[in-house]
């Protein structure tokens, strides 16, 4: 029979994926042969189509971690990209081993020897660059020992927002249950949640560079919204389980997971929120704001600065 999308005949279809001649029979089809060469087939219904999701959003948190980290020496930064690559680390190891052993298959075989393999490395490098910092920190804040000390907490607070997202974006996703099934609570989720999200730490990283007070405030108040709604999915997710709805037990694991270290992430951003706000006045936006003003005067002048310097000074809590 022929198939109307690719011009393939369904032999076509079940031989493009056939990695039986290679030795390997438990690798489903993936792939198919086209026009324009292979591409992605899975099955959208399957908790790893949402995984697979998952997996892709986290290494994208740790490319800007590790980009963004070692490009303006912050030091939290790294912290969150080993801590980023032991999320997935243990994610690759209990999933194979435990939450899912009957859908092991010679794919999750190799990439969890791959994470095996590249993570310690990851993280020792990471480590290492990290002792390195300190200069770029030096031509922002100075020798004062408390506009440094100012500085970092600065520094970790806009690294907590970061993370925040990236544990809010993965229980969005996790949410979703198997991948494509909408209900309306997953509806609401995918539509508000990350938008909220996203607007929450937009307002947080503007208060922390402004040091707005009503700000900090309103950043507070809301920021409550965000524990209603892990602690209403848990318990969902346990109705849901006492009323005998089918959800996959690996989707349930990493969704109480994920939610746990997302109510960990929001309590360290409270706590860190009080001490910024504890910080305001105090003189680092002036330090700042008097650096980059001094530049500025000194083009005006026509003698020559760092580029660099000044780009830097502007986004010193970015």
């Amino acid at each position: 029979m022929e198939n109307p999308s690719h011009g393939l005949t369904e032999e076509d279809l079940n031989t493009s994926s056939d990695y039986s001649k290679y030795g390997i029979t438990d690798v489903p089809k993936y792939t198919v042969t086209t026009a324009l060469g292979k591409v992605a087939e899975t099955d959208l219904e399957s908790p790893d189509f949402t995984f697979t999701i998952l997996l892709l959003i986290n290494a994208g948190f740790c490319a800007f971690y590790v980009v963004h980290g070692i490009l303006r020496e912050r030091v939290y930064e790294i912290y969150a990209f080993v801590a980023a690559i032991l999320v997935v680390l243990m994610y690759c190891i209990l999933e194979y081993s435990l939450f899912n052993p009957a859908g092991r298959s010679t794919v999750k075989l190799v990439r969890l020897i791959v994470a095996c393999i590249l993570a310690p490395p990851n993280i020792l490098i990471a480590i290492i660059v990290s002792k390195q910092f300190g200069y770029l920190e030096f031509r922002i804040v100075g020798a004062s020992k408390l506009l440094q000390t100012l500085y970092r907490q600065a520094a970790l607070f806009s690294c907590l927002l970061k993370f925040d997202l990236q544990t809010s974006t993965s229980i969005v996703v996790l949410a979703l249950k198997e991948g494509t099934s909408f209900s309306m609570l997953e509806t609401v989720s995918l539509s508000v949640g990350l938008p909220f999200s996203f607007g929450w730490c937009l307002l947080g990283w503007v208060m922390l560079r402004k040091e707005l007070k009503w700000g900090a405030i309103l950043f507070f108040v809301l920021g409550f919204v965000k524990p209603c709604y892990y602690i209403y999915k848990v318990v969902k997710i346990y109705t849901d389980l006492r009323d005998g709805i089918d959800v996959s037990s690996t989707i349930i694991y990493s969704l109480l997971a994920a939610t746990a270290l997302a109510l960990l992430v929001w309590l360290m951003i409270m706590v860190e929120l009080y001490i910024v706000y504890s910080n305001f006045g105090k003189g680092l936006k002036e330090q700042t704001v008097s650096l980059v003003s001094s530049a500025e005067h000194i083009l005006i002048d026509g003698d020559s600065v760092d580029f660099g310097q000044i780009t830097d000074l502007q986004t010193f809590v970015l």
